[in-house]
């Protein structure tokens, strides 16, 4: 009987600490600044990045190069992470209707893929960039 709580406990801490590293380094990458790129190719002031961007940012990244989403790490993740936000805001729209907590957290999924996006169009225009040298 206490070697299946210690099991259990050591399980939960396990899981609680691939969690938190998940998080840490997605928000690291969501805190890293943009440049001008993503701005003329999205349209949205990078500053001005929330958490309503986040379908507009995926949509942009699908019709800049479709194995964007398969390629990216923790795309997929952050992805999931977004919708399930979206369906806890839509089913406690009342209680989570002015939450900032969410309403950050969802900025922070919008800010990774921002971030992402744009480390892709920069490093796409080196690569043209070097071709053209060639």
């Amino acid at each position: 009987m206490v070697s299946i709580i210690i099991l259990v406990l050591s399980a939960a801490g396990l899981v609680n600490f691939a969690v938190y590293q998940w998080r840490m380094i997605w928000l690291t990458t969501a805190n890293q600044p943009l440049s001008g790129a993503l701005r003329s190719v999205a349209g949205i002031e990078t500053d001005a990045i929330g958490a309503q961007d986040f379908g507009t940012l995926m949509r942009l990244s699908g019709e800049i190069s479709p194995s964007f989403n398969r390629n990216t790490p923790w795309l997929r993740e952050v992805k999931g992470y977004y919708v399930v936000l979206a369906a806890l805001q839509k089913a406690f729209k009342p209680v989570m209707q002015n939450s900032s907590w969410l309403c950050n957290e969802m900025r922070y999924c919008s800010r990774f893929v921002a971030v992402v996006l744009d480390q892709h169009l920069s490093t796409d225009f080196d690569s043209r960039a070097a071709d053209r040298s060639s």
